[in-house]
């Protein structure tokens, strides 16, 4: 009994090991045509909290989003602007309304969906998983702590 016990264990954990591991961490994104190269994870959380809304050539800047419940979503919640998901919604209409903020935020369940409007617009800018595949439409910019 004590050996098949042992066998399960070993087949469980063998199993566990093969899984794939979740992701955790995103990689931002913006159109191939954009010229935006780098930028500071201080810029970043300010773009994706709606304290800055212009790129430095002065266009809008387009903040395109995965839900918050998408794993993507959550890392984007817990590391970049540290907020719940209702925290953050409100946050985002209290800007719209203050005039703060361009426009509302552009959710996309689809990832591809995401990835063909940022490569639509060089204004844009999204995140995904790291480590999935990017069109040649868009390309991940260099984030500097």
């Amino acid at each position: 009994m004590r050996a098949v016990r042992l066998m399960i264990v070993v087949a469980l954990a063998a199993f566990a090991a093969a899984q794939p591991r979740p992701r955790d961490s995103v990689t931002f994104v913006v159109s191939a045509r954009s010229t935006i190269r780098g930028i500071s994870a201080a810029e970043l959380r300010r773009i994706f909290l709606g304290e800055t809304s212009r790129w430095s050539n002065r266009h809008r800047i387009v903040v395109c989003l995965r839900p918050t419940d998408s794993p993507e979503g959550r890392i984007m919640l817990d590391r970049l602007v540290r907020m719940s998901d209702i925290d953050y919604s409100q946050r985002w209409i209290g800007a719209v309304f203050r005039g703060a903020a361009g426009s509302a935020l552009a959710v996309f369940p689809p990832r591809d969906a995401l990835l063909k409007a940022v490569a639509n617009n060089p204004d844009a800018i999204g995140f995904v998983l790291t480590g999935e595949p990017l069109p040649a439409t868009v390309r991940a910019i260099t984030v500097v702590r």
